[in-house]
């Protein structure tokens, strides 16, 4: 984000309501260094403030942030609780840091921010309900001359335009929109608006999405497809290892654990291999710091469908290592046929199979913290679809 950029301040305390702070509550805290670490619909599923790579810097901020959306604490008040979480953690390298303005324009950016954001992304649960929508420009001192011309303007629900329109939809975007009924633009006596023509560069290409699709999806008329939209998902283009400056191929490890002589097939005899390992539940931390909580939820699923078990419940034992002792932990990022943007944790180790050979054993971690999946790969090929997103914690190398 630009240097400087204006962000026009909201006056008073910000109007909350339940779907705004469902909206902020269901993110996950991931650390970044840029703005631009994550793009577009990726901020509907996870909490960022560039710079702030700790987990704890980020949970303080993120509870600054959460207490200005859920409880209407003003600017004023998130300013006070910015300045003690910087002294408390030590917090430097910010950008603005050293001077009153910069302050100012930073606390600015990451209030108005996400209180904007979560605001209108909670507004179009209702919104999308309505067959058209009405853009409306919210008058500020210097306005975008193309957000001025949208003022008033009448679209259907369902054009694409809205995709890259609804707002906010720039650095410091005030403007809202409102729902119309048929019967109002028929009383109104009135027709729907065509889309107007694309303008380069406005909206910005980073806010090119629809905040409100990103979190919740988009209806798909055909009740028999409607569950597509869950099943599957398709990772967004995002940055690979290499670009992290991490080895072409994962390091072998020796295990800790011991794998299972054999693939377990028996229901019970599977259910009773993982309470001895686990317990029902178990609640792991990884070296970011993060808690992942393992759950026999997961081998229930696979005894759902006999095919599940493909042999990957011999390496149950590994899972805390992969946990614990990876080599690498990624977020990354999907969209599903809805359009609804998902985030996963992805831990990533190479281990020395007892035949001697090398395995690779891929942990996915669901929003929440809790295990959804283990994955296994003969040899130590690199697997490109797990170690590319964000880099959240890698094992130092040489």
């Amino acid at each position: 984000m630009p240097w400087k950029i204006a962000v026009p301040e909201i006056r008073g305390r910000f109007g909350s309501f339940p779907e705004a702070e469902r909206y902020f509550r269901q993110k996950v805290n991931l650390p970044t260094r840029r703005w631009d670490d994550l793009w577009q619909g990726q901020h509907a599923r996870a909490f960022v403030v560039a710079g702030a790579t700790r987990d704890a810097l980020l949970s303080d901020l993120r509870e600054a942030v959460d207490a200005a959306i859920s409880k209407g604490e003003t600017l004023a008040d998130f300013r006070k609780r910015f300045d003690d979480i910087v002294k408390r953690n030590g917090w430097t390298g910010w950008t603005g840091e050293g001077s009153e303005a910069g302050r100012a324009w930073r606390t600015s950016v990451i209030y108005h921010t996400n209180l904007r954001v979560a605001y209108q992304a909670g507004r179009w649960e209702t919104l999308k309900r309505f067959p058209y929508l009405r853009y409306k420009h919210n008058t500020v001192r210097n306005p975008r001359e193309a957000h001025k011309a949208w003022d008033g303007l009448v679209i259907a629900t369902n054009d694409p335009w809205w995709r890259t329109h609804y707002p906010p939809n720039g650095w410091g975007c005030r403007c809202t929109v409102v729902g119309v009924s048929a019967a109002r633009l028929r009383a109104d006596g009135k027709r729907p608006d065509q889309a107007p023509s694309e303008i380069e560069g406005d909206p910005p290409v980073e806010w090119r999405y629809n905040v409100g699709v990103a979190d919740q999806g988009e209806q798909i008329a055909d009740a028999s497809q409607a569950h597509l939209a869950n099943a599957r998902w398709t990772e967004l283009p995002a940055r690979s290892h290499l670009d992290f400056g991490r080895p072409a191929r994962v390091p072998v490890d020796a295990t800790v654990a011991t794998p299972f002589d054999a693939a377990i097939r028996d229901p019970e005899q599977l259910r009773q291999a993982w309470s001895t390992l686990y317990g029902k539940t178990t609640m792991l931390r990884d070296p970011s710091g993060a808690e992942v909580m393992l759950t026999d939820q997961v081998v229930n699923h696979w005894l759902e469908n006999p095919k599940r078990l493909d042999g990957r419940e011999r390496y149950l034992p590994l899972l805390r290592e992969v946990i614990e002792r990876p080599f690498e932990i990624w977020a990354n990022f999907a969209r599903n046929e809805a359009g609804k943007v998902g985030v996963r944790r992805y831990y990533v180790k190479v281990v020395q199979a007892d035949d001697g050979k090398a395995l690779t054993l891929v942990a996915e971690v669901l929003p929440g913290g809790v295990w959804g999946s283990f994955d296994f790969f003969r040899g130590a090929r690199p697997q490109p679809r797990s170690r590319q997103g964000l880099l959240v914690w890698g094992r130092p190398t040489e």
